[in-house]
């Protein structure tokens, strides 16, 4: 009995019980890491099905990244098309104040900078460290990019 006793002690003193139960993501946020991951990868298929079943083309994740952010930043013209004629925001702002030209600005994806360009974004918008994307493109030496701000 003194035996049955101490088990049932040091069960209940285990916190096993207590504690809470495990987060698991949202479907939301599972639909969006799908949906990020089609931008990543370039997936124009995915992105389509996405947005033909109303999913918002402008959604962001936690660090307030677009899909056109994350095409733009992995250089995917495909996904980076697709996601414009569908009236992603071409001047879309992360957490820290990042705007799509500049993540192309980062990568050095040219072509890309320069169809961002053609949008009515500031060019001359600072994020929170207080740059622009003139200032991205010289500190990253992108001179061809600094060169077409400049004109």
């Amino acid at each position: 009995m003194k035996i049955l006793l101490l088990l049932l002690i040091s069960l209940i003193g285990n916190n096993t019980w207590a504690s809470p139960p495990e987060k698991f993501p949202s479907v939301e946020e599972e639909l969006k890491a799908y949906f990020f991951a089609a931008a990543r990868s370039n997936d124009v298929v995915v992105l389509k099905k996405f947005i033909e079943t109303g999913f918002p083309v402008d959604a962001v994740n936690s660090k307030g990244y677009t899909a056109l952010m994350i095409a733009t930043y992995h250089g995917h013209t495909t996904a980076f098309d697709y996601l414009v004629s569908q009236k992603a925001n071409t001047c879309a702002v992360d957490i820290r104040g990042n705007t799509v030209l500049m993540a192309a600005i980062f990568r050095g994806e040219f072509s890309l900078a320069k169809k961002l360009l053609s949008y009515d974004c500031n060019p001359d918008h600072k994020n929170n460290a207080g740059m622009t994307a003139a200032g991205f493109a010289k500190m990253f030496g992108r001179n061809d990019v600094l060169n077409h701000l400049r004109k």
